[in-house]
């Protein structure tokens, strides 16, 4: 009781003398001259002062540690360059958290594929629904990424047989399939034919520029893409482990995990890669269960 005895005086004093002048003398303590003398002062101007001066100080001390080097010092804070890090780890963790679920979705239907089964519509809104949104520039930017890791899964799935001619020839008469009909990949004449020896595992279509390229048979996309040999070239996995490939396009239609159809257009014509040719054509290749065949073995071109 005693303290509170105390601040109840002090504070009495302090309100009796709120509104009392006083006047703060600085003189000279040998010859008591005034040299400095302040006048009016008031507890109630020298509270306003004090709250002021207290509110300012902190103003000063915020903006010192947020735009300046001294805030490294403080408990709590980070450097410029390691949040920049942080930023920069959270968006790769990002990245590969939806890099994850699109592979995830990639290898299911690929799984389905060689299954010998298409998925259904169903599933694939349900896989579409399960992915995430992104904004159109990153996805591209995420597939661009992922593009050579996936044509290297697409290598494997054609199973390239290129070490030497000798080895490819009994490869390719194991690879006859009896009863396949296929819808024509594209309109025109053929102007290269099959021809193994010469490492030309399809057949070139001459046709005009930027027509149509269909899809040969129902399945998946597995990679569509572009590369310097074979400029804008796509890969649809068919089942019973039938895969097409389309390439020398101007430009492809589908992504990567889309579900095609027999004859749906999938890219247009054109004359990219390293071709030689000076005119728009499809080179178009068709394997079976890692071996490549002839495709004119089983369409018909119009």
């Amino acid at each position: 009781m005693g303290k509170l005895q105390k601040l109840k005086h002090i504070w009495g004093i302090v309100v009796k003398n709120w509104k009392t002048r006083f006047r703060l003398v600085f003189s000279n303590e040998e010859t008591l001259e005034q040299r400095l003398v302040v006048q009016h002062i008031t507890i109630q101007k020298a509270a306003v002062v004090i709250i002021i001066a207290a509110f300012v100080v902190i103003v000063l001390t915020t903006l010192l540690i947020a735009f300046t080097p001294l805030r490294v010092y403080i408990p709590g804070y980070t450097s410029q360059k390691d949040y920049k890090q942080y930023k920069l780890a959270a968006a790769k963790i990002d990245s590969l958290e939806k890099a994850i679920e699109y592979n995830q979705q990639f290898m299911d239907n690929y799984i389905a594929m060689a299954n010998g089964r298409v998925p259904t519509a169903n599933e694939m809104d349900s896989n579409a629904a399960a992915t995430p949104q992104v904004h159109a520039k990153k996805r591209d930017s995420l597939r661009t990424r992922q593009s050579h890791k996936i044509l290297e899964e697409a290598e494997m799935i054609l199973g390239r047989v290129q070490k030497n001619n000798t080895a490819n020839t009994p490869g390719i008469d194991q690879a006859k399939i009896s009863n396949l009909s296929i819808y024509p990949p594209a309109s025109g004449a053929v102007c290269r034919l099959f021809s193994p020896d010469e490492n030309h595992y399809g057949i070139d279509i001459r046709g005009s520029q930027n027509s149509t390229v269909c899809c040969v048979a129902d399945g998946v996309v597995i990679f569509a893409g572009y590369n310097a040999n074979d400029g804008h070239f796509i890969v649809v996995q068919h089942p019973g482990n039938l895969t097409s490939i389309y390439k020398r396009n101007s430009r492809v239609l589908k992504r990567i995990g889309d579900r095609v159809s027999a004859g749906s257009p999938i890219a247009l014509m054109g004359n990219t890669g390293a071709t030689g040719s000076k005119t728009a054509h499809l080179h178009f290749e068709l394997w079976y269960n890692g071996f490549p065949i002839n495709p004119l073995d089983y369409l018909v071109i119009q």
